[in-house]
This record gives C-alpha cells, sequence and structure tokens, in this order.
C-alpha cells in the first residue's frame, strides 16, 4: 500500500486503482454528526464505508486525520458562472476560459454536481437567447471536472424562439428548466441595464413591450411543461409570493420552489410534496439582501428543504456549518440540505450520501474551527479533482 498525508493539491492516484480515506470523520446517511471511518472508493463508485477498523484492502491510501469527509455538494441553482462570463458590466471573455475558471470555483466550494442557472430572458446581452446557445455548446465540449449541467431560468415574457427551447429541451440538452418572471412596472436596475449594453430608458421601453406578451408566455410554458414530464426534466418555480403562484406550479408540475416568500406559503408548497429551495448566501449573510424571507427563520419552522449558492458558491459550502453552530439543524441534517436533498429533487438517484454502490463524489474539509470551512480535497467520480486552475 501506499500512504499519502492529505495535501492542498490533490494526490494523482492512479484511477484504476481504489483509494481509500481513512483517519477522518465520515458523514453517514443519517447520523447527527461526521464520526471516525473510512471511505473506499473504486471504479468511480464508493466500494465501502465502515468504522476506523475497515480494511481498505489493496488501496492507494490517503491519510485524512483531521477532515471531515463529506459527500460531494449538489448544487441544483447557481448563477454565479455569470461574473466569469463578464468579470465587469459589458465586458465578455471566452466562454470556454470562463467554465474552466468556474471548474476551479465550484471544486473549491465542494460542489461535484453543479447546474448553471442561465436565463433564458427578452433581455439582450449576458442573459439572452444567444448566450444561452453559446452556453449549451460549451458545456458540451467540456471534459473532466464536476458534473455541469444546464438549468435553464425562462422568462415568461421571452416569446421569441419558442420552438428553439422546445427543441433544446427534447433533445436533453437541458438538465432542469424553472419557470420566471423578472419584468415588473417601473425603472429597470443600473445592474440590469449595463449587463444588457443598452440604455436604461431603451431597456425600460422594451421591458414594457414584453410584458404585454406575458399571457402568450404562459401559454408556452403550459407547453414546456408538458414536453419536460415526457423527457423527465425536473422543473421548478421562481419567487412564488401568492396563493396563485401555487395553483399555477401545480399544474405545471414543478418539484422545487426556488425562494418563495414567506414561511406560510413554503409550507404550503412542501405539503403538496414540492420541494422548497432557499439561498445559503442569506443564510450565511444573516439575511437577505433584498429583504425577503430569512432562511435562518425558514428552516427553524421546517419550511426549507434545500439550499443553493444562489449568487455565491462558498456560502454553499458554509451554510451547513452556520446552520449547525447557530443550533437550526444539526450537521448532518443540514449538510443533507446540500447534498442529499438536491440530488433527490433533481431526481440524482446516484449521489448525495456516502452510501456503498453510489458515485463517489466526496469532498474532504477542514472544519474550520474559528475560521471559515476550507476544502482540502475532492473526487469526482472517483477520480481526484485539480482545486486550482
Amino acid at each position: 500500500m501506499t500512504r499519502h498525508r492529505d495535501e492542498a493539491q490533490p494526490h494523482r492516484a492512479n484511477i484504476d486503482r481504489p483509494v481509500a480515506l481513512v483517519g477522518g470523520e465520515v458523514q453517514l446517511p443519517g447520523h447527527p454528526e461526521p464520526v471516525p471511518g473510512a471511505v473506499v472508493c473504486s471504479g468511480g463508485r464508493i466500494e465501502r464505508v465502515g468504522g476506523p477498523e475497515l480494511d481498505p484492502g489493496p488501496a492507494t491510501i490517503i491519510d485524512v486525520a483531521g477532515r471531515w469527509v463529506l459527500p460531494g455538494i449538489v448544487d441544483v441553482h447557481g448563477d454565479a458562472f455569470e461574473r466569469s462570463l463578464m468579470p465587469r458590466p459589458g465586458v465578455e471573455v471566452d466562454i470556454d476560459l470562463a467554465l474552466a475558471d468556474n471548474d476551479a470555483q465550484l471544486l473549491a466550494a465542494g460542489i461535484t454536481t453543479s447546474y448553471l442557472s442561465a436565463t433564458d430572458s427578452w433581455e439582450p446581452g449576458l442573459r439572452s437567447r444567444g448566450t444561452l446557445h453559446r452556453l449549451v455548446e460549451a458545456l458540451e465540449r467540456r471534459r473532466g471536472g464536476p458534473d455541469v449541467r444546464l438549468h435553464v431560468r425562462h422568462e415568461r415574457c421571452n416569446t421569441e424562439g419558442h420552438e428553439e427551447l422546445l427543441a433544446l429541451l427534447a433533445e436533453g440538452r437541458i438538465g432542469m428548466l424553472s419557470y420566471n418572471d423578472h419584468t415588473h412596472d417601473g425603472p429597470v436596475s443600473a445592474i440590469q441595464a449595463q449587463r444588457t449594453g443598452l440604455g436604461a430608458e431603451s431597456l425600460a421601453r422594451l421591458q414594457v413591450e414584453r410584458i404585454e406578451r406575458r399571457d402568450r408566455g404562459a401559454e408556452q410554458e403550459r407547453e414546456l411543461a408538458a414536453l419536460a414530464r415526457r423527457v423527465g426534466c425536473p422543473t421548478a418555480s421562481h419567487d412564488a409570493h401568492r396563493p396563485e403562484d401555487l395553483r399555477r406550479d401545480l399544474a405545471l408540475g414543478v418539484a422545487m420552489a426556488e425562494f418563495p416568500t414567506s414561511v406560510e406559503l413554503a409550507h404550503r408548497y412542501r405539503a403538496e410534496g414540492i420541494a422548497v429551495l432557499l439561498g445559503a448566501p442569506n443564510l450565511v449573510r444573516g439575511g437577505s439582501h433584498l429583504g425577503n424571507l430569512s432562511v435562518a427563520e425558514a428552516l427553524a419552522r421546517g419550511a426549507g428543504d434545500l439550499l443553493c449558492s444562489d449568487y455565491h458558491y462558498p456560502s454553499l459550502l458554509q451554510a451547513p456549518f452556520v446552520a449547525a453552530a447557530e443550533e437550526i439543524l444539526p450537521f448532518g441534517q443540514a449538510w443533507a440540505l446540500v447534498s442529499s436533498g438536491p440530488a433527490d429533487a433533481a431526481g440524482l438517484a446516484d449521489r448525495g450520501r456516502l452510501a456503498a454502490g453510489l458515485r463517489a463524489d466526496v469532498v474532504v474539509v477542514d472544519p474550520g474551527g474559528l475560521g471559515p470551512a476550507v476544502v482540502e480535497r475532492v473526487l469526482v467520480s472517483g477520480r481526484p479533482a485539480r482545486l486550482r486552475p
């Protein structure tokens, strides 16, 4: 056997040889916190999980003493990749370079499965259909790294190119679909204008024009929902704030409600079997930057099922530690909000837990003590992943 002391740079093990993580504390399904144990991975799968006495057999041994061994994070809603595509307003970079940079950010946050939340908007620029097409093509060119999938946030008032979107969905090029409407009466924000390349007045006029298409957009949503059910694509709704939104979402058959705006409405979604998705940055920062529902309050009142990175990947790693430190939830239950919970909601039955036979997506974390938790090692489908670009 070859023994390696844990290092910040991942060990380049022979991918055909089993890898055993020993000496650390392992988060087992259903346990309130990590316990001493070992995990053996082989052929891209978790071969065995056991206590400290587990015999790893003929494996490459990696000593992770003092570290926590956790299931890889599954992020079902993250748009922080937009900052890699457009690091300054109106400044775009090569999309393949942007995704490589984004991969490094995902791994540093312990995210082994990521749904990039690309907005299919009526806006020009960063959130346009043209950018969506470029992203679809670039994701299909990727090799290695975390499992990255496309989450299309379709804007209800974007009624153009409906057949194109149906085709992408039918061809299996969309991993998740959500229904959104970010139009509103009144002026547009400066950030919105900057990312489109239009002046604020021009963009405001365009928004008024698109709002007139909302009813047609609702009809198109129903067509999209029917096709999503046929092809098995999970769907979600966004920013529900009225009982009418729940009735619409039940008719559309959504699996997830993203960011409902009240605890009472979140409970109503959960009572209907729809998982409630909340933003990790809200919990880590201590509140919503928009003045919306407090995630800490929602979790304390049993009104949340899943956490996502939303706009900040590192918060998704830190959120379970915050929830445990503030005694909102036991750590094991909090970690399930970023691993098994989102995996189940997305229909990914092969990941999200450290159990024999599942995909070997594993993160080794220094729990941090007085500072933030730090990812020191990542296995993606059993293969050591680079934590740096």
